[in-house]
C-alpha cells in the first residue's frame, strides 16, 4: 500500500510517502517550519518523495491530507492540492485530521520519550495513551480535543471545538477523569499556561512536550489513513472538505454606522 500525504494547516509544511501497513511500513517524509511559504513548498515536497521513492502518482493507492482545524489559508491550500491530485489521477483520499496528528506523532514517539530521554515529562504514569491536544487557534482561543489510543490509532473522544481556554474545564467536567494518565499536547498548552494551569497540573504535562508536538506531520496523516481505509470512510475529489471549526474564520468585522 502506497499513501502520499501532505499538512499545511499549521506554521509547517509537509509530505510523505508511507508504504506497507500498519504492521510493518516506512516513510519518506519532508518537513519544513515556513510560515506562509506553503503554496511554493508543498508541490515540491510531494515531488521529492515520490522521487526518492521511485514512484510516479499512477502508483499511488491512497492520498491523505490535514483537513484542519489550523490556520484557515493553509487548511484551503492543503484540501485545493489534494483535490486537484485526486480528479487527476481518480484516487480516494483520507481526510485527517490535524489535531489527531498531533496526538498520534506523541504516541509514536513515547518510546524516545521514555527510553532514552529525549524529552521528559513530569508525573506521567506508566502508560501514556491517552491525550488532551490543545493548539493556539489565535483570537484568544484553543483548538481542542481529546484522543485515546486504540488498536495503535489515537482516536477521538468526544468532538473537536474551539473554545476559550478559561472555559476549558468546564468543558472537560463530567466528561473525563482528569489525572496522571492524561498526556497534553500542543503549544496551547504552553500558549495559554496560567488559563491551564489548573487542568495542566493534574496530567502529565511538560512544556518541551507541548512544543515538540504542536506541529502535525504528515507521515502521522498517512499512518491515521491506514484506519481509515480498514474503515472504508475513504472519500472522493468532490468531496473533499476542510474543517475550520471557527464559522466566521473568513468574515470581516462589520464597521458600525
Amino acid at each position: 500500500m502506497k499513501i502520499l500525504g501532505l499538512d499545511t494547516s499549521s506554521n509547517a509544511c509537509s509530505a510523505v510517502l508511507l508504504e506497507g501497513n500498519q504492521q510493518d511500513f516506512s516513510c519518506i517524509e519532508r518537513f519544513e517550519i515556513a510560515p506562509r511559504q506553503h503554496t511554493q513548498l508543498i508541490l515540491p515536497m510531494l515531488d521529492s518523495v515520490l522521487d526518492e521513492a521511485g514512484y510516479d502518482i499512477k502508483q499511488i493507492d491512497v492520498l491523505a491530507f490535514g483537513r484542519g482545524p489550523g490556520a484557515f489559508t493553509g487548511v484551503r491550500v492543503a484540501a485545493g492540492v489534494v483535490q486537484a491530485i485526486a480528479y487527476g489521477a481518480d484516487l480516494p483520499v483520507a481526510q485527517i485530521s490535524s489535531l489527531a496528528a498531533i496526538a498520534q506523532g506523541s504516541l509514536s514517539a513515547q518510546g524516545c520519550l521514555s527510553a532514552q530521554g529525549c524529552l521528559s515529562a513530569q508525573g506521567c504514569s506508566g502508560k501514556n495513551d491517552k491525550r488532551l491536544v490543545a493548539n493556539d487557534a489565535r483570537m484568544d482561543e484553543i483548538y481542542f480535543a481529546v484522543y485515546e489510543m486504540n488498536a495503535g490509532f489515537m482516536t477521538l473522544t468526544g468532538r473537536e471545538q474551539v473554545v476559550k481556554p478559561q472555559q476549558l474545564g468546564a468543558v472537560l467536567e463530567n466528561v473525563i477523569q482528569l489525572d496522571n494518565s492524561w498526556m497534553t499536547v500542543g503549544n496551547g498548552w504552553s500558549v495559554y499556561s496560567e488559563q491551564l494551569l489548573s487542568i495542566a497540573g493534574q496530567c502529565c504535562s511538560s512544556n518541551e512536550i507541548n512544543e515538540a508536538f504542536s506541529y502535525p506531520h504528515a507521515r502521522d496523516i498517512a499512518y491515521l489513513a491506514l484506519k481509515e481505509m480498514s474503515n472504508k470512510t475513504l472519500v472522493s475529489a468532490e468531496q473533499v472538505s476542510p474543517v475550520y471549526l471557527r464559522n466566521n474564520v473568513a468574515k470581516k468585522p462589520q464597521k458600525q454606522p
